[in-house]
């Protein structure tokens, strides 16, 4: 064993139009820049493949975007010189079945191991242990459920389960030095955790991670520590397209994890603020480096009072039911618009407080919420044949 380990972890990265032709012809150089020099300084590189690889798959029927990119795209992680993709995330099915086998094959024919999604449950679900230097690195990914899941069956993400990942993870934690956790969830745009956030993410480190990397907020949130343990809530973008006049979604930490002596307490962890610019991304200029840690800092100092966390999710959720409140009642497009409009009114002359509350019983309840979905899931299967 080596007496020091570096491993890079990137957030999400997903082609965008701006990106496909540097994707596809594999131009590492033009798309990251100086971050390159910190991947071949590194001995093991990861990161979020936020989309399926596959030349022909029609993508399913869901709500929101269908994510997607040509097999070519794998070049650029192969010439930048990534060791493992993380697939479990909300768009790894986009394409349904042959996106994911398509996904797994491109990746391992490259040269690079996978994470988080599988033919099936079983695969998707299975950790991956590297011999890196002779430490053993072990990475568990997680997504939570949208219209991803792998099943006995059929291909997709592993889907975190409170009755089955924490076990997962304490297995792991026997067969490994240090133990990374990948998660794919939580709400986009928000740089803080929800309460129930919060109180997961510390349960993993309670049954034996070492890292907890929250990933899918397109944001850079907050972090804190937890025994020996620490974990990050919003990694934010790695190379996600450059979108004008926001801010926060060209925005991203790059964690750099320094394994030294064999020994969990003399881990260093480093975060590397990088951005969307011109071509691709590159490490953030001293100056606005400095700032973001600051805000980093500050808001991550926040995050220890329980009563903050509360109340800014309570904040957070009031400001979006105008837009929440018709998805949620099946109002579609044009209604969702003008009720956002009316700063939610339409909703409040629309349905009473006795409908919200047996529509809150349906949701909240785990015996209802089990009856929904799966009513729900019975009506929508065929439109994703």
């Amino acid at each position: 064993m080596k007496e020091s380990c570096t491993i890079i972890f990137c957030g999400d990265i997903c082609v965008t139009p701006d990106t496909e032709e540097m994707f596809t012809s594999g131009d590492a150089k033009g798309l990251f820049n100086s971050l390159l020099d910190v991947f071949s300084a590194a001995d093991l590189v990861a990161g979020n493949l936020e989309f399926p690889l596959t030349d022909a798959g029609k993508g399913i029927v869901k709500c929101g975007p269908v994510l997607k990119g040509k097999k070519e795209c794998i070049r650029l992680l192969q010439n930048a010189g990534f060791d493992v993709v993380g697939l479990a995330n909300n768009h790894i099915r986009d394409c349904g079945d042959e996106g994911v086998l398509s996904t797994l094959e491109c990746s391992r024919n490259a040269g690079m191991l996978t994470v988080g999604a599988g033919r099936d449950a079983a695969e998707a679900a299975t950790p991956l242990v590297v011999d890196v230097a002779g430490w053993k690195i072990g990475i568990l990914a997680f997504a939570e459920h949208e219209f991803n899941a792998a099943g006995p069956d059929w291909a997709g993400a592993n889907l975190f389960d409170p009755y089955e990942s924490f076990d997962a993870i304490k297995e792991l934690r026997t067969q490994c030095d240090y133990m990374t956790v990948l998660y794919h969830g939580g709400i986009e745009y928000y740089a803080y955790p929800s309460p129930l956030l919060q109180k997961k993410c510390r349960k993993l480190a309670d049954a034996g991670a070492d890292l907890i990397l929250c990933q899918h907020s397109h944001c850079v949130g907050t972090a804190e520590s937890r025994g020996n343990a620490t974990i990050l809530y919003g990694q934010g973008n790695t190379l996600f397209g450059c979108r004008r006049n926001l801010p926060d979604w060209n925005a991203g930490l790059i964690v750099k994890v320094s394994l030294l002596k064999h020994d969990r307490t003399k881990t260093a962890i480093e975060y590397l603020p990088v951005y969307a610019v011109g071509s691709g991304i590159d490490l953030m200029p001293p100056e606005k480096a400095e700032s973001l840690l600051n805000a980093f800092s500050e808001r991550s100092q926040k995050i220890m009072d329980k009563n903050f966390v509360t109340a800014s999710w309570q904040a957070f959720c009031e400001s979006q039911e105008a837009h929440y409140f018709p998805l949620l009642f099946g109002l579609g497009r044009i209604p969702t618009f003008l009720n956002r409009r009316m700063k939610n009114k339409m909703i409040e002359l629309l349905f009473s407080k006795k409908q919200m509350r047996t529509t809150m019983n349906l949701i909240r309840c785990e015996a209802h919420n089990e009856v929904v979905q799966t009513m729900l899931d019975g009506q929508t299967k065929d439109d994703d044949a």
